[in-house]
């Protein structure tokens, strides 16, 4: 008798098949809403961690670095008042603290995020680097202990070698500006943007976002409450065409 045709042989064979495709069915699914779950922590913890650098990188600028640079200029022309309040009051020693690592995402979960965008990925990681990039930070501290510490020392100099390390000490603090601008800037003109884009595909519409949304809104409102320090859109064009590549 034909094995497809005899009933004992046929039903036990559907009901294994049904079986194992119901199996392979929810194991699917659950995969599915595993994953999808992750890229949505995924994205939530880059936008979390995104306003947590965008808020030091601005506190820092508004309240350290602009004064320091305003301060400094007004040392180099010879304001004894300022220079010696700035040198009894160490104001010179600055930015000590290293910056905090954020290293909790699981590289599957980016690899996720990666699959479906993978600038996200490669945008997030260039933030991480530059704010964790302390060269300019450490090299303007051995600076300082050089040349700004006591305050003997520096008023023993010419007025001309006083101005030469004022000069170099606000170039330390120029260069740290420009690497809060450029964090800035990538915030609020690219990263900002895409993730927002991404938590609104319809790929999401049975998860929920609320925790990413609303740390969204946190950083769009910290760059709107601070609009007066935000590079513009053409901020960048102007730093690669600036400086001595203009005079090419």
């Amino acid at each position: 008798m034909d094995l497809l045709t005899n009933e004992k042989f046929l039903i036990p064979l559907l009901a294994t098949l049904g079986a194992s495709l119901s199996v392979i069915g929810m194991q699917f699914i659950s995969r599915y809403f595993q994953e999808q779950r992750q890229r949505v922590y995924a994205a939530t913890y880059i936008l979390d961690v995104t306003y947590r650098i965008l808020f030091s990188e601005i506190t820092l600028k508004k309240h350290t670095i602009t004064p320091h640079i305003k301060a400094t200029m007004r040392m180099a022309d010879e304001d004894m008042e300022l220079i010696n309040t700035a040198l009894m009051d160490d104001e010179f020693d600055i930015l000590k603290a290293k910056p905090v690592q954020f290293s909790h995402l699981p590289n599957e979960y980016k690899v996720l995020l990666g699959y479906d965008d993978i600038e996200l990925v490669q945008m997030f990681d260039s933030l991480l680097y530059l704010y964790e990039n302390d060269i300019n930070r450490t090299d303007l501290n051995r600076f300082v202990s050089n040349n700004l510490k006591s305050a003997h020392d520096f008023i023993s100099n010419t007025p001309e070698k006083r101005k030469d390390i004022l000069y170099t000490y606000y170039d330390y603090l120029n260069s740290i500006d420009h690497e809060s601008n450029r964090i800035i800037f990538l915030v609020n003109s690219r990263i900002l943007l895409s993730l927002t884009k991404y938590l609104c595909r319809g790929k999401f519409s049975l998860f929920s976002t609320c925790q990413a949304i609303n740390a969204a809104k946190k950083i769009e409102k910290l760059l709107i409450d601070n609009k007066d320090i935000v590079p513009e859109e053409e901020y960048m064009v102007n730093v690669i065409n600036g400086g001595i590549q203009n005079e090419l």
